[in-house]
């Protein structure tokens, strides 16, 4: 893409990191060399910086004004992430351990907890050291930044990516009590921008040792099997919903579908109460799954619904709503 005065203008904001006022609605980056793209507030793993979606790392990083060519290494076509330059030894050889203590701290498990998201974002990533960055502004059809687009910057730019039903729940996700970074989750799994191995596979990611589900092992991981249709996953919905009892009034395929939810349930405090406990359940579904591939861990029936359980209550009693639930 080329802004209104050329790379120089491009530049020239750059340097400047006027960047950091840019909505993330209005400006993506495309990764490829990676030279003119701020790791940290730049829209160009998520729709969001990632300052936003990971704060306690970017409170840690040694350079937030990085970009992104200064923190991979290219070495016979394969590229490494070299996490030490962006956050330095002390948070990797020293906070991040202790997260495996026994009782390690609220920060250490969310250091933790973010240092694993931000692996599972960048093994997708594959960038192009030999082409320039591409950069798009949604608010125009040619993707050419305009003044006048800057007024319909999120109508417009919503309209160009996504269905009106897509819209819909993803505006019902920002607007539910639950954490950034869970809301970035739930976005890019409404429109289908997980960095499952099904997805990876295609874009050609060398590193992927398998494409099997790793809860059964028997199927390639996608979005509908990984956390609706892999026999695992099925038992977990079977248990919330069970839980649920009489305060469900959905089917049990109306519960799974965030649509359906919106559609089907009348009652303000129900449907929200609904929309937390099933973000909740997709969220750590997510999050067992990543612990799977990169701690070695086992699936843990327990755990899961313990989780869900807790941030369902967290996040729903935050918003003091009427509930009958036994958290």
């Amino acid at each position: 893409m080329t802004l209104v005065g050329g790379e120089t203008l491009f530049l020239m904001i750059l340097k400047r990191t006027i960047w950091v006022k840019v909505s993330p609605n209005g400006l993506n980056a495309t990764l490829k060399k990676g030279n003119h793209i701020l790791f940290w507030y730049s829209c160009w793993l998520v729709e969001q910086p990632l300052r936003v979606v990971l704060p306690h790392l970017f409170e840690r990083t040694t350079n937030k004004l990085s970009v992104v060519s200064d923190l991979f290494i290219v070495n016979n076509g394969e590229i490494t992430w070299n996490l030490e330059d962006i956050f330095g030894v002390d948070v990797l050889n020293s906070l991040v351990p202790m997260a495996h203590t026994s009782n390690p701290s609220t920060t250490v498990t969310v250091i933790s907890e973010e240092l694993r998201d931000l692996k599972v974002l960048l093994q997708g990533m594959v960038p192009d050291p030999s082409e320039k960055d591409d950069f798009h502004w949604n608010l125009t059809s040619n993707g050419v930044f305009t003044v006048s687009s800057v007024s319909h910057l999120v109508a417009n730019a919503k309209d160009i990516a996504w269905t009106t039903s897509i819209i819909k729940m993803l505006d019902v996700i920002w607007k539910t009590n639950i954490p950034a970074k869970t809301k970035i989750f739930s976005w890019r799994f409404l429109i289908n921008r997980l960095p499952l191995k099904d997805q990876l596979a295609n874009r050609g990611v060398s590193s992927l040792t398998s494409i099997d589900c790793p809860f059964c092992a028997s199927h390639p991981e996608s979005l509908d099997h990984l956390f609706f249709n892999c026999h695992v996953t099925k038992e977990v919905w079977n248990r919330i919903y069970m839980w649920l009892g009489n305060d469900v009034i959905l089917s049990m395929e109306d519960f799974k579908s965030f649509g359906s939810i919106q559609e089907k349930v009348r009652n303000t405090n129900v449907k929200v109460i609904l929309n937390t406990i099933w973000i909740a359940l997709i969220w750590c579904i997510w999050k067992m799954r990543n612990t799977i591939i990169f701690d070695n861990d086992t699936f843990c029936f327990d755990e899961v619904i313990s989780n869900i359980l807790y941030f369902s209550w967290r996040w729903i009693s935050s918003k003091e709503l009427p509930s009958r639930l036994n958290f």
